[in-house]
């Protein structure tokens, strides 16, 4: 033929791959059938021809199907090509034809033929079944034994194929593969890799062991080809076949990771380090090379030296002018920033430098990178970068860079003036990108300190008023911010104030007036929202109240309060009605302390008590978008990270949340404890969500009467003027959690089987509530395997209700100190009926997973 076969198959193929690219396919399909009409195929090779165009075009080729398996039974081996290769673009495993093919292959399998035999490993390669794999295992594995390194390597390329299918019979040819490995023939090298990484792939804890002793061979393998020197046949780029080398690396980093021995990590340490100091990265051969080689080191257990190694070797692709790979090794440098962070850190002013990197995958995978990298003595650096990155941050990436701000901010600023004047400053920035928590957490943190609040006001004044004058649209959160602090802090507005800033000297004294004038403005300006409006209608309602306005002033103050007593907004309605009765003479003796300044806000008392709500509520572990989370002490983001990983495992079922506090006011003051989280649903059933009400579990004890109707909760006074969680606080009770218990708890084997072990030690919380009772579970573990995944799961009988916490621990270790969980229930029928509870407990160990359930009806009398 003038165009060889692999020419035909490789048009067919990239015909097939750029079908949507019809101009694509209309010169490929010309290119194809210049070679039918120049070679004057037969009438069906022209037939099945025409169906692969078709099948390529999207029409349906099924009805052509029977002329491809009647070209395969042809002894001609140009039609045995077109057929073949018309079942493997025209057919898919699911196909029933596929039954009538496995004798043909069978025969075309033992043909004396070699070019025969690798049309048919091909195609068992591609399409092969479960059956099929089965029926022509053994005529594939005679191939892996040949001598012919043609058929070896379409024999390795099609075990892939059926081992996937039938995983079950690895063993079976684990020695056939090992041998591969000692061809000379690089396809059959590569070929062997690929099929030994891919059977690795399919369960890595059971063959990486398996196939742990080739190490060595692939550590021999690796170092022929690093110091072979020039091959005509294999050199790529001044390489020697660098696909055969990455395929080496990876599977050298895949048993590492899974089933490498010391000794054998000692000898890739040596090859790892000789590859990644000589391979020449001119080339993009060169650098694919040291990329698979520093994933290798990352994976494998490395010393400490060649992980620095790596990471230099990722510090250099930045430097490249190729964007794929400064990509790439960010990611990477993501990966293994936790790993070691002074190695990174090394490589910060590169990274920063990526910011301003034409390409947005670039800024923001640098981005990404550079938030892991804030620490407390870079924090200030990077949080400028962070500021300057945003000023030309794409629209949609502006509310996720805020947050990790604010997130950096929180977790690492040690100097307070700072932390307020950053977050000011990416309000100003962000416009409406950053969310209502970022201003209400910048509010927090002013109403903290005092001794800044004078240069603060004056500041956001001034830019609310900047703002206002040069911008089309307000900046939303920067102005409810600015207002508020005018609102709270308008006296301190009133005076002269010693500037921090080193461009200002000092702040001067701005009237009420202009304040007055500027809210009034803020109101009737366009992009004014509704929450906005309310802001300034409590600012103007506290400077009134309060008595710093002059009578002009208030009575201006007092027109635009009213004027919104009859707005369309219900919220701002019936604010503006209950200020202006308020500023009213009838209420003159509570004005006072309504309109006084909110007190500063305890971080402590409000993270405790929220994640209280959220534990009550079942929450398996507290994020910090639920918490308010400030002060230096507190976990950074990859301190967070793997609390989160610890957290992953599944947790036990909790009762749904509790009727929530709308004004979540409680406690955050210090002025007292929090109010006890709600008690859950009664009857937790045994899924692993918190959040049903279904009792899925309430038929599984005898007939119980319905449970007596909970004691009414007296309601919480309104404290908050704006809304947002800023008011006074309240008294409540405390959580039973929170309570001592008895000196010394009674306590019973609750469950006991193999080596688990539960007690249950029970404790009366509240002297004055009899009918409440803690449980506190403890796990223990008296055998030599760990107990993974552990989760314990309970039920009650309706007239009980249960509040199910989260455990100490995921995983219950051989030896370790006991795993303990707080059960807390509230028993209706307290005195005429006793605690009962159905348990249900998961764990794997050994890899195996274990279920266990029991009944506990023998709890003390009284409880």
């Amino acid at each position: 033929m003038s165009i060889k076969l692999k020419e035909l198959i490789r048009a067919v193929r990239a015909c097939k791959t750029a079908a949507a690219e019809r101009s694509v396919v209309s010169q490929e399909l010309a290119l194809i059938r210049t070679a039918f009409k120049e070679e004057q195929l037969e009438y069906r090779n022209r037939n099945v021809a025409k169906l692969l165009f078709m099948h390529m075009l999207g029409y349906p080729s099924h009805f052509g199907q029977m002329e491809c398996i009647k070209l395969i039974t042809s002894p001609e081996f140009t039609d045995k090509r077109i057929g073949y290769l018309g079942l493997m673009l025209l057919l898919t495993e699911k196909e029933e034809v596929l039954m009538l093919v496995t004798n043909s292959l069978k025969v075309d399998l033992n043909s004396q033929n070699p070019f025969v035999v690798g049309l048919a490993l091909t195609t068992v390669g591609n399409l092969a079944t479960p059956d099929i794999a089965r029926d022509l295992m053994m005529d594939v594995d005679r191939y892996l034994q040949s001598n012919n390194p043609y058929l070896r390597k379409k024999a390795a390329l099609c075990t892939i194929r059926i081992l996937q299918k039938n995983p079950d019979h690895v063993e079976d040819f684990a020695e056939r593969i090992v041998g591969v490995l000692k061809d000379r023939h690089h396809g059959v090298l590569l070929a062997g890799v690929q099929l030994m990484t891919s059977i690795v792939a399919l369960d890595p804890k059971a063959y990486a062991g398996l196939f742990a002793r080739v190490v060595p061979s692939l550590v021999r393998l690796l170092k022929n080809l690093v110091s072979t020197g020039y091959s005509p046949d294999h050199d790529v780029a001044g390489v020697t076949n660098p696909f055969l080398q990455v395929k080496t690396l990876k599977l050298l980093r895949v048993l590492g990771e899974h089933g490498g021995s010391d000794d054998a990590a000692e000898a890739m340490n040596d090859i790892l380090a000789q590859v990644a100091s000589t391979t020449e990265t001119a080339k993009n051969a060169g650098n694919a090379i040291l990329y698979e080689c520093v994933n290798t080191i990352i994976g494998v257990q490395s010393e400490q030296g060649l992980q620095v190694l790596a990471i230099n070797i990722l510090g250099r692709f930045l430097l490249n002018r190729d964007n794929n790979i400064r990509y790439v090794a960010l990611n990477t440098l993501g990966r293994v920033v936790e790993r070691d962070m002074a190695a990174v850190q090394r490589h910060r002013t590169t990274i920063v430098d990526c910011l301003k990197d034409p390409d947005v995958s670039i800024r923001q995978r640098a981005l990404e990178l550079i938030y892991q990298l804030v620490n407390e003595g870079n924090v200030a650096a990077l949080t400028s970068e962070l500021l300057n990155y945003l000023v030309v941050a794409l629209p949609e990436h502006k509310a996720g860079l805020c947050d990790k701000i604010m997130d950096a901010v929180q977790q690492f600023a040690t100097d307070r003036r700072w932390r307020i004047d950053t977050l000011i400053s990416m309000l100003g920035i962000a416009g409406d990108s950053a969310s209502d928590a970022i201003a209400c957490n910048t509010i927090i943190y002013i109403g903290q300190c005092p001794e800044y609040q004078g240069h603060v006001v004056h500041k956001l004044h001034a830019a609310l008023a900047a703002d206002l004058s040069t911008q089309a649209n307000a900046q939303p959160a920067l102005a409810r911010v600015a207002v508020w602090c005018i609102g709270e802090y308008g006296e301190l507005l009133a005076r002269a104030w010693p500037a921090l800033d080193m461009a200002v000297d000092r702040c001067a004294a701005v009237s009420l007036s202009a304040a007055v004038e500027l809210l009034a403005a803020l109101m009737t300006h366009h992009s004014a929202t509704a929450g906005l409006r309310s802001y300034c209608i409590t600012a103007l309602a506290k400077l009134s109240g309060r008595g710093l306005l002059s009578p002009e002033d208030a009575a201006r103050a007092g027109v635009l309060v009213g004027s919104y007593g009859s707005s369309l907004q219900v919220d701002l309605q019936q604010r503006a009605c209950e200020f202006t009765q308020l500023l009213g003479g009838a209420w003159s003796s509570v004005r006072g302390a309504a309109l006084d300044k909110v007190p500063a806000i305890d971080e402590a008392a409000l993270r405790e008590r929220r994640a209280r709500k959220l534990l009550g509520s079942g929450a398996a572990a507290v994020n910090d978008a639920d918490l308010f989370d400030g002060g230096d002490a507190s976990p950074g983001p990859q301190q967070r990270r793997a609390a989160r990983q610890q957290t992953a495992s599944p947790t036990p079922a909790a009762s749904p949340p509790p009727p929530t506090n709308l004004l979540d006011l409680d406690d955050i003051f210090g002025g007292g404890s929090a109010t006890a989280v709600g008690a859950s649903a009664p009857g937790a059933a045994f899924g692993s969500s918190g959040g049903g009400s279904v009792d899925l579990l309430a038929d599984i004890f005898s007939s119980l009467p319905p449970p007596q109707p909970h004691a009414a909760q007296p309601a919480l006074p309104p404290a908050d003027m704006f809304g947002g969680g800023m008011g006074g606080s309240t008294a409540a009770a405390a959580p039973f959690a929170a309570a001592a218990p008895a000196a010394a708890p009674p306590s019973f084997v609750a469950f006991e089987k193999g080596s688990l072990r539960v007690v249950f030690a029970l404790a009366k919380p509240d002297a004055a509530n009899p009918s409440t009772t803690q449980i506190t579970a403890r796990f223990s573990n008296a055998g030599g395997s760990p107990l993974e995944a552990f989760v314990f799961q309970a039920a009650v009988p309706k007239y009980l209700t249960m509040r199910l916490m989260p455990p100490s621990a995921g995983r219950v270790a051989a030896g370790a100190p006991d795993v303990e969980q707080v059960v807390v229930v509230t028993n209706e029928a307290h005195g005429s009926k006793d605690i009962m509870m159905r348990i249900k407990i998961a764990y794997t160990v050994d890899g195996q997973q274990v279920q266990e359930m029991a009944q506990i009806s023998d709890f003390p009398k009284g409880f």
